[in-house]
């Protein structure tokens, strides 16, 4: 998964609903650590601006 940090308003959403606590936020952009995502994609569901995609 990525995040389009110019389309991400920095709801948090996203980072409520992962389940394996692979998104974070680093100062005014959220980033997705690869290594805990699993691509289950509820990320991308939840996304109100349509900003984290799938590779």
């Amino acid at each position: 998964m990525k995040i389009d940090n110019e389309e991400c308003g920095v709801c948090e959403d996203c980072i409520d609903i992962c389940p394996e606590e692979a998104i974070i936020k680093k100062a005014f952009k959220v980033e997705i650590n690869e290594n805990k995502c699993d691509d289950c994609g509820e990320c991308v569901d939840i996304c109100p601006v349509g900003a984290i995609y799938d590779e």
